[in-house]
């Protein structure tokens, strides 16, 4: 009998919150000691086992960020395919509940126009986000 090693691509669903304040949208630049170094991204996180998506986003705003956030929509998943590994972004427009934001992960965070957003340097599978959140936005209207 012959076995075959059959490599299994890791699939990473991370849900992640596109938080509106005052006619602003929050970007955080990610640490230097993660994977893709200071880039920009919507806060979120990987999901846990028998989490939901917005389980998990609770979850992980609550840790990046230190604050509270109210779920307005969920918008269409995203995903990056790295060969090795797949992310799976899990957008989620947002309001904060509480206004004092204490940084545990990021370098910085940013409030941007919407209109602004593309200027930063983002993650790639955030940019299919920001094109997700522009069709969210010209539909509002």
């Amino acid at each position: 009998m012959i076995e075959t090693l059959v490599q299994v691509k890791l699939v990473v669903r991370v849900p992640c919150a596109i938080i509106e304040h005052d006619g602003k949208v929050l970007a955080g630049q990610r640490s230097a000691e993660l994977s893709f170094p200071l880039k920009w991204e919507f806060p979120g996180g990987k999901q846990e086992e028998n989490e939901t998506d917005e389980e998990t986003l609770v979850r992980e705003i609550r840790e990046e960020l230190n604050i509270e956030i109210q779920i307005v929509q969920k918008l269409p998943v995203t995903s990056k395919d790295q060969g090795w590994r797949e992310i799976i972004l899990v957008p989620f427009v947002c309001k904060m509940r509480s206004q004092e934001i204490t940084l545990t992960e990021h370098e910085q965070i940013m409030w941007l126009e919407p209109d602004d957003l593309q200027s930063l340097d983002w993650t790639e599978a955030d940019l299919g986000v920001i094109q997700s959140y522009y069709q969210y936005l010209s539909v509002k209207k």
